[in-house]
């Protein structure tokens, strides 16, 4: 379509994701997003993801929970896809190809499965270490995937997987006893 700019893809988009505008979307992501983890769908989701038949058997509607599940990433894919065009104010179809998918599911496997905050830290990490890479041009792209592999074989999981982040347990103050 011309009026998205065809085959040539967006260009000119207005500056509405600076850099305050990412950090609230992205924490508002993260808090949403674990909420939903935690919630009676997450875990729905998760007896799901483990056994279907089991879910099916304990009463959770597979296929509503698993139409749920698509509606939900498919959001969450359209805010970063949105986001990621304004940052780089420019987007056309060949942006979002098979590389882009490759990179974020080695951002959640090398975080860790089934962890909102496995993700993050592989997100953060990954982008530091290709960032950090980059100096070192085409062997950036031989180090990562060795990287990723390595993962696979030590931490089949993740690096932080089947761990979650509780602020809560984190901000409460330390008791100490007099005996040790």
């Amino acid at each position: 379509l011309e009026v998205v700019g065809g085959p040539r893809g967006l260009s000119n988009q207005p500056d509405y994701a600076n850099l305050p505008t990412i950090f609230v979307w992205t924490m508002l992501s993260i808090w949403i997003i674990n909420n939903f983890v935690r919630s009676t769908i997450g875990k729905a989701l998760n007896a799901l993801r483990d056994d279907e038949l089991a879910a099916n058997v304990m009463t959770v509607n597979t296929r509503k929970t698993k139409m749920v599940a698509f509606l939900f990433s498919a959001f969450w894919a359209g805010v970063a896809g949105g986001l990621f065009a304004h940052v780089i104010r420019y987007i056309n179809p060949g942006t979002f190809g098979i590389r882009k998918l490759a990179e974020v599911l080695a951002m959640v496997y090398f975080g860790g499965l089934n962890s909102v905050v496995g993700s993050v830290v592989g997100a953060v990490g990954l982008n530091l270490l290709s960032e950090a890479l980059r100096p070192l041009e085409i062997w950036k792209w031989i180090i990562i995937p060795v990287l990723l592999i390595l993962v696979m074989i030590f931490r089949p999981s993740g690096l932080i997987s089947f761990t979650e982040l509780d602020l809560a347990s984190l901000l409460k103050p330390k008791s100490f006893s007099e005996d040790g």
